[in-house]
Order: structure tokens, then C-alpha cells, then sequence
């Protein structure tokens, strides 16, 4: 029987601004921040609707340091 070789892959973590799964990004507590996601968070302006979109993404992320 020949030899097979299986490739893994890595889907890496999930970010909790753009949902999408990426392997490079910040890890703040139990969250994930793809590099994509925080280089539009560092250059948006707060006039741009997507200030507000990234806000409110963030408040998800800011539950999970809150505890009840």
C-alpha cells in the first residue's frame, strides 16, 4: 500500500470585529483581533460611519473583561 501524506491546514482564530477566521492578529484575553481589522482601527476617522460599526464591535469584546 502506498504511503499517503496529509497536509494540515491552519484556519486560525476567529476575529470578533470581522468574523473571519485569520492567522495573524491580536489576542486580548479570550478574544482575537485580526491585523486587518486593528490597521482600520488605528487609521479610521471618527467621522466615518465605520468608527461607529468598530465601536460597537468592540463593546463585544469589552463582555468578555466584565464579569457578573
Amino acid at each position: 500500500m502506498p504511503k499517503t501524506s496529509i497536509m494540515k491546514i491552519r484556519l486560525g482564530d476567529k476575529c470578533v470585529i470581522c468574523n473571519k477566521r485569520k492567522e495573524e492578529g491580536l489576542h486580548v484575553v479570550n478574544s482575537f483581533i485580526c491585523s486587518s481589522c486593528e490597521t482600520k482601527m488605528v487609521q479610521v476617522n471618527e467621522n466615518d460611519q465605520t468608527y461607529h460599526t468598530l465601536v460597537k464591535q468592540m463593546r463585544n469584546l469589552s463582555s468578555n473583561f466584565i464579569r457578573k
